[in-house]
């Protein structure tokens, strides 16, 4: 059984909305460097939803913040979907994030550099496997094909 928290409503998640851009079976990651960060990360572009917002209308928010970049293509559906247990985040103890994955495409790959998004880079899935991804990002090692990503009719 979860653990309770003293913050939320035991169905409490936070939501955040990542992009799949895939080539060629090759996996689009944003290189971030926050100021709290020791060392930067690669991270699925991206990020949480405000409350209330659409799922689209967020994710389009979040890679025109950090990116820059416009996106021209969202699937109805995420490909893919789990959650994570964030510690010591937001002023809280602890509490679960879903993490939704659509796929996208983007008009151009032309990044606006900022803290959360330093440079853009597409990996093969064994690659995935020697980039050391944060323990949010785990869990894609595991759930991440190129055989789900047919190359996209424009």
């Amino acid at each position: 059984m979860p653990e309770k928290s003293q913050y939320f409503p035991d169905s409490f998640y936070r939501v955040s909305i990542k992009g799949l851009c895939v080539r060629d079976g090759r996996l689009l990651l944003a290189e971030e460097l926050l100021p709290k960060m020791e060392k930067p990360r690669w991270e699925l572009p991206g990020g949480g939803l405000d409350f209330g917002e659409e799922i689209r209308a967020g994710f389009e928010r979040e890679v025109e913040e950090e990116m820059g970049l416009t996106v021209t293509y969202m699937s109805e559906k995420p490909v893919y979907a789990w959650t994570y247990r964030l510690e010591k985040a937001r002023s809280m103890e602890w509490y679960y994030t879903l993490m939704l994955a659509y796929r996208v495409e983007f008009k151009d790959l032309n990044i606006r550099p900022s803290d959360e998004c330093r440079k853009v880079q597409f990996f093969s899935k064994d690659e995935l496997a020697n980039l050391g991804l944060d323990k949010h990002m785990a869990k894609l090692l595991t759930i991440f094909n190129p055989s789900d990503f047919p190359e996209l009719e424009t």
